[in-house]
């Protein structure tokens, strides 16, 4: 293929990705169908909407809070040091992780079978934990 030919497909598959969107707190919620923690700060939310739907969020928030949230999302609970996949997710979130930071804990679970979700929490400042969470449709 020609340099011109491949610019021309680029600008053509660019025109047809849907652009990233952002997300209130309750259509966040909404989408996870778990309340955010009510302490949490510096909520960040990214998607993509196309045929499926991704969702990817940070935040920070007090331990018991932070560990309650996760513990709604992955009933099964967290493993320690177990990283889900999440790095490969947020190549355009600014602030989203490469791999999973030291002292964190992740897991993963399927939402009736229609939507998968994948948690890391990590320590943060005293008496807060980091959450990141990745969400989509299947």
């Amino acid at each position: 293929m020609t340099r011109r030919a491949l610019l021309a497909a680029a600008v053509a598959l660019a025109a047809c990705t849907p652009a990233p969107t952002t997300m209130s707190a309750e259509a966040v919620e909404a989408f996870l169908e778990v309340p955010l923690p009510p302490g949490r700060r510096d909520l960040r939310v990214f998607t993509e909407a196309g045929i499926d739907r991704l969702m990817l969020l940070r935040l920070d928030a007090p331990r018991a809070e932070a560990d309650a949230f996760a513990a709604h999302l992955v009933p099964d609970g967290l493993a320690a040091g177990a990283d889900p996949g999440l790095g490969a997710l947020g190549t355009a979130f600014e602030g989203w992780i490469a791999a999973s930071p030291e002292g964190s804990s992740g897991g993963q679970t399927l939402v009736s079978g229609r939507r998968a979700v994948k948690v890391v929490v990590a320590p943060a400042e005293p008496g807060w934990r980091r959450v990141w969470v990745a969400s989509f449709t299947l």
